[in-house]
């Protein structure tokens, strides 16, 4: 399970007692898999458990219709296609301007 050298990876670090790491690694070696293994197959586990959950599947849900919401108006955002008087997302006529603006002093150097 440990990936070649020269794959993209990426590294977590994991602290953890004394007593939990030689618990760890026992338990590594006597499946006689590596650390790493027996912390990927503990992570994937975790995952699938997650995957299949009621309270996961409806964070799920829920974190999709809110980023489809967004992609919704960032696309009528970039084809122009906001309703009359509608601002984007968030932003009323009293919400501060985003992005970059001029200092009142750059504004007669501009």
């Amino acid at each position: 399970m440990a990936e070649p050298k020269g794959t993209d990876v990426r590294t977590l670090a994991v602290r953890v007692s004394p007593d939990f790491h030689q618990q760890l690694t026992m338990v590594a070696q006597v499946d006689e898999i590596t650390l790493t293994d027996l912390m990927m197959k503990a992570l994937e586990n975790h995952m699938a458990l997650r995957r299949e959950a009621p309270d996961f599947k409806a964070k799920v849900q829920k974190a999709l219709e809110e980023a489809e919401a967004q992609m919704a108006r960032t696309r009528a955002m970039l084809l122009g296609t906001l309703p009359e008087g509608e601002a984007p997302s968030g932003a009323g006529p009293d919400a501060p301007a985003t992005g970059r603006s001029r200092r009142k002093g750059d504004e007669a150097s501009g």
